[in-house]
């Protein structure tokens, strides 16, 4: 699943459950390591929230962490679902 630099900020914030490709059961998202990505948006002005940064797909972190600390390759999400 194509997940995009918006959704893995929010994800850290919001921690949905998972669905893994050859993984038996769901995780929880904990976190994924956008330390070196852009900001979740750009700085805006009062009226304007700001834009979505410019990235490379090809650049962004491919594995997150779930809440038992095992590491899960981004691109084998089959799909998530809220947490709250």
């Amino acid at each position: 699943m194509k997940i995009t630099l918006a959704q893995r900020h929010l994800f850290n914030d919001s921690k949905p459950i998972m669905e893994i490709s050859g993984f038996d059961g769901t995780v929880q998202w904990d976190e994924c390591d956008l330390s070196d990505c852009p900001p979740y948006r750009l700085k805006g002005s009062m009226t304007a929230h700001g834009k979505f940064p410019t990235y490379k797909y090809e650049e962004l972190p491919t594995v997150f962490k779930d809440t038992d600390g095992n590491e899960h390759e981004i691109e084998n999400i089959i799909s998530y679902t809220s947490s709250k």
